[in-house]
């Protein structure tokens, strides 16, 4: 019986997963060779982990309920990123740190032998935010990458619409079919920051709402606790095995409720210039 509820609860903690992913993060990009697990992307699942295990634990060990442990992991896993600003603030300042470097390599481009150089000594003064995907790029131009396939890393790195714009202006100087790339990435600044004046406006009027889904959930999230604490007697039958089937239909409905509330509070991911495979 323990391996049945088991095995339930893994089945629907990996589809409350997949349900939250998909409708409060951002679509998926398809794979692609030089793009197989970006930094930034495993920088984040190291906490997320270490935060699962350090909130499964003492819940299973207080219910033995595995939904409940399942439950509990997911929560502390997804819910952080998605409801605090920081993933928003992060993105706004990377998207400055664009602007920024592509004033730069516009500056660099008359004192180089050519744009893969300009890249490349763009680099270690490259704003903070973008240093590492931009010293990762001038890796790849100086371990002999030819200069479109290293950008269209970049632009996987970077993994924004606005970043497409200044890497899209690059691919076409790389290829020979720009005219005047240095007004051209100037002027590519400008809009990027004006994107950044925008998002900025958008993420202060979201913020009402973001605070009330805030308060709903850490307010069902204590409310369960405190009847962990003083409510045993109540929440008994959860102990069974078609209790625990019950439970976790109960997490999944309020997943369910949880990421469409976040979904409605996010603004949409813009679509993507350089989709993987496609031409600029």
């Amino acid at each position: 019986m323990t391996v049945i509820a088991f095995a339930s609860a893994l089945g629907i903690g990996l589809g409350i997963a997949g349900l939250v992913a998909a409708l409060s993060g951002p679509a998926a990009r398809p794979r692609t060779p030089h793009a197989r697990s970006s930094p930034h992307r495993r920088h984040r699942l190291a906490p997320a982990a270490g935060r699962a295990v350090a909130a499964a634990v003492p819940v299973l060990a207080v219910t033995r309920w595995p939904v409940a442990g399942a439950a509990a992991a997911l929560a502390a896993a997804l819910l952080p990123p998605v409801l605090g600003r920081d993933a928003t603030r992060a993105a706004i300042e990377r998207l400055e740190a664009v602007a920024s470097w592509t004033e730069l390599v516009r500056d660099t481009l008359g004192a180089a032998a050519g744009l893969a150089q300009a890249l490349v000594v763009s680099a270690p003064v490259a704003p903070a935010p973008i240093r590492p995907a931009v010293g990762r790029l001038a890796d790849r131009l100086v371990n002999g990458m030819p200069l479109e396939q290293a950008l269209r890393a970049l632009a996987e790195d970077l993994a924004d619409p606005s970043a497409d714009m200044v890497v899209c202006a690059l691919l076409l100087a790389a290829t020979a079919r720009a005219q005047q790339l240095g007004e051209l990435l100037g002027a590519l600044a400008d809009t990027i920051r004006q994107d950044v004046s925008l998002r900025l406006r958008v993420d202060a009027g979201r913020a009402s709402a973001r605070s009330g889904v805030r308060t709903i959930i850490l307010f069902s999230l204590l409310f369960a606790g405190g009847l962990l604490v003083v409510g045993r007697s109540y929440l008994a039958p959860f102990g069974t095995v078609t209790g625990q089937l019950v439970l976790a239909v109960v997490v999944a409905l309020y997943a369910a409720g949880v990421a469409t509330m976040l979904h409605m509070v996010r603004p949409p991911a813009p679509p993507r210039l350089l989709s993987p495979g496609q031409e600029p």
